[in-house]
């Protein structure tokens, strides 16, 4: 099946030409292609993965440090996807083979896919567990202390996850516009109040100051290798590239979109919503006495016993945790995109067909991801549980590998035609950050991907 996969790939249209009158679906509004990207960045990286991250480098020198790790890596990037995308108005396959036709770079975006679909599995399982903490925040019944119980359960998570893939299922069946930029559209907003209020909470708790200074007065003498690694890392990460999303996204901007302005945009705001989220969490743990590096557990296991102790503890629970299932939706169903806008376009199915057939394995993936914390926890990959396998094989190995090789192709094989067209509209608009652009392509980002590569192999 998968030779006569690439078969297929092969005989695909050799075209580089890039045709401004694009027939393909489009987001509706500007506005809604941004809510709809900034949806795919924000997600468990910012509300659960940068605070515990940042806890455990010491604060505000790794902040700094990862706020010019996205302008140097993230936003490069951004913008190659978006380039890629919007120039062949394809899916992250088709999208590498329109620009770069009688070539083998078509694979980067074969690898792309495969990450996405990796993905799928183990967060449609995040996903679920999230919404189970907001069922129990809602009931007045969240504790933390039974959260290793409830994911080692054969049944109650899986419960939950199906619930998760219905509602991505509910959105994506309705399309680019009416589904994707719609529920973008609602819950993106949705989550900035509930992050506001949150955030107006934290000026009341007792230790708001040192929870303030903690994020934003740097300790240079906190910082080692390791904390630049991983600001790297996270800026990375935090931004949804080296996933197929980004391209696929890009494939679905209008042709007056402005590629640099938007991904800057996007940059910024998934940047702010993760600082916020460090306001949230820092003053709570600093007033209960609870440590800012707490680790992975930090959002399901300790928050909850913070938000307990806190007079009306489950309003706030309950906002924290609805706040963290709308991140983890939004990026869910961009993830979900990648595999059904590559199945519609290369296997020519229609969209129910294509969303039905990911929701399906991301269900079979997401069982054994699920029972890999309990009953088949004795089965390992490498020492790891197939949850953490997923994880980290596509966080560690296969992004690193994606996004270096996306960073070369834009930046040295590329036709710089194509790129200065979609970054200028097609002649429209300056594309005066051109050539800084190449140079960072060329040089800063391939090395920094690098040195997460090594990072993760243990070599650093």
């Amino acid at each position: 099946m998968f030779s006569s996969l690439v078969g297929k790939l092969i005989e695909m249209s050799n075209k580089t030409s890039v045709n401004p009158g694009n027939s393909r679906a489009t987001f509706g509004t500007r506005l809604g292609a941004l809510a709809a990207a900034v949806g795919s960045a924000v997600g468990f990286g910012n509300i659960w993965r940068f605070p515990y991250m940042t806890g455990q480098n010491g604060g505000a020198a790794f902040l700094v440090i990862y706020v010019v790790s996205v302008l140097i890596l993230g936003v490069p990037l951004l913008i190659a996807e978006f380039c890629i995308g919007r120039s062949a108005h394809r899916n992250v396959v088709g999208a590498f083979r329109k620009v770069a036709p009688s070539t083998h770079w078509y694979l980067v975006g074969i690898l792309g896919l495969l990450v996405a679909c990796l993905i799928l599995g183990f967060y449609v399982v995040l996903s679920g567990w999230t919404l189970h903490a907001t069922w129990q925040a809602l009931t007045n019944t969240m504790t933390g202390d039974d959260f290793h119980s409830f994911v080692s359960s054969p049944v109650e998570p899986l419960l939950w996850t199906v619930l998760a893939i219905v509602i991505n299922v509910a959105i994506l069946l309705g399309g680019v516009q009416k589904g994707i930029e719609r529920a973008s559209n609602i819950m993106m907003p949705i989550l900035a109040v509930l992050l506001l209020i949150l955030v107006g909470n934290s000026f009341f708790l007792p230790e708001f100051r040192k929870g303030m200074e903690f994020l934003f007065v740097p300790d240079w003498d906190k910082v080692s290798g390791r904390t630049w690694i991983d600001a790297m890392g996270q800026a990375f990460f935090s931004l949804s590239v080296a996933m197929g999303i980004m391209v696929a996204y890009g494939s679905y901007l209008s042709d007056n979109t402005k590629i640099g302005k938007t991904a800057l945009q996007v940059a910024g705001l998934d940047t702010l919503i993760a600082i916020l989220a460090g306001i949230v969490i820092f003053p709570a743990c600093f007033s209960f006495g609870v440590a800012p590096g707490e680790g992975s557990g930090l959002v399901f296991v300790t928050l909850p016993q913070v938000f307990n102790s806190m007079p009306f503890g489950w309003v706030m629970g309950l906002l924290f945790f609805l706040l963290v299932t709308l991140a983890g939706l939004t990026s869910c169903m961009s993830i979900f995109e990648v595999p059904i806008s590559f199945l519609q376009e290369e296997c020519h199915v229609s969209r129910r067909s294509a969303v039905i057939i990911s929701a399906i394995w991301s269900l079979v993936l997401g069982i054994g991801c699920s029972l890999s914390m309990g009953m088949w926890s004795g089965f390992t990959i490498n020492g790891d549980v197939l949850f953490d396998f997923l994880d980290h094989i596509t966080a560690r190995y296969m992004m690193p590998v994606c996004a270096f090789l996306t960073s070369l192709f834009v930046g040295w094989w590329l036709e710089r035609e194509i790129i200065r067209n979609a970054i200028t509209n097609w002649r429209n608009d300056s594309g005066w950050y051109l050539r800084p652009l190449i140079i960072l392509l060329r040089t800063v980002v391939p090395v920094c991907i690098l040195l997460i590569f090594l990072s993760g192999l243990g070599l650093l």
